[in-house]
């Protein structure tokens, strides 16, 4: 297992065969809402890009790479696209605005103290199984401490980030986390354009909200690509209102 957990370091084996053979929360949309979509590739959305660029160098002081033009409908943009092959990347306008928040977000008391813990590792992966299910998963915590996680997020609005923690399945990020590392977990976000940060907590009725997600998650895992009982043509989302 620590050979595993070693070679999921690197990006490529995290995101690639290597990591596909483990369950990961954002598998958890498609097995609970849409099994037909498991696994199949996703078109990068400018947030995603912008949140990853956003940890690079909140983290690790990585410059965000960027295109000098307007508007990415035009030919510099889809040119230098071209050139790089690379499917997106950020309008110089973009880059300003992520390089103002992350310097806002390194001069917040608590966020350097966090980020400046002698014990702090960044981008751990780890592997497990979360029930008795025995199903292998995956995770890649941002920050780990002796005592807490943190992840961090953005956001283009802090105080929907409650809505958001429940509809983009982070308690079930949570749940996954905790258990693998054993420890609590919280959540620094940061508002976009405003650079305000916001420290979230993870209530017990979360982390039990987000174990129910896993526990769905697997059946429907296990259904339609393990033991094979249940015909994907025959998925239909049952829910009690």
């Amino acid at each position: 297992m620590e050979k595993i957990i070693e070679q999921l370091k690197d990006d490529k084996n995290y995101y690639g065969e290597l990591g596909k053979k483990y369950l990961s929360n954002s598998d958890i949309y498609d097995l609970i809402n849409n099994p037909n979509d498991f696994q199949k590739p996703k078109e990068q959305s400018v947030a995603f890009e912008y949140g990853q660029a956003f940890h690079e160098m909140l983290m690790f002081g990585t410059k965000p790479q960027f295109i000098s033009c307007s508007s990415r409908r035009t030919n510099i943009y889809k040119e230098a696209l071209a050139e790089k092959n690379l499917d997106m990347m950020l309008l110089e306008s973009e880059a300003e605005q992520l390089i103002n928040e992350v310097n806002k977000a390194k001069d917040n008391e608590f966020v350097a103290e966090v980020l400046n813990n002698p014990d702090v590792q960044f981008e751990v992966p780890n592997v497990d199984v979360l029930t008795d299910n025995n199903i292998e998963w995956k995770c890649k915590a941002d920050i780990v401490t002796n005592d807490w996680l943190y992840d961090i997020k953005t956001t283009s609005n802090l105080k929907g980030f409650r809505h958001s923690f429940f509809t983009y399945n982070y308690d079930s990020q949570a749940f996954i986390y905790s258990k693998m590392f054993q420890k609590p977990m919280r959540f620094i976000v940061i508002e976009k354009k405003t650079g305000c940060i916001g420290l979230f907590d993870v209530s017990d009725n979360s982390y039990t909200k987000g174990q129910e997600k896993v526990e769905q998650a697997e059946d429907n895992y296990k259904k339609y690509f393990l033991d094979k009982t249940d015909k994907l043509k025959d998925f239909m989302k049952y829910e009690e209102i």
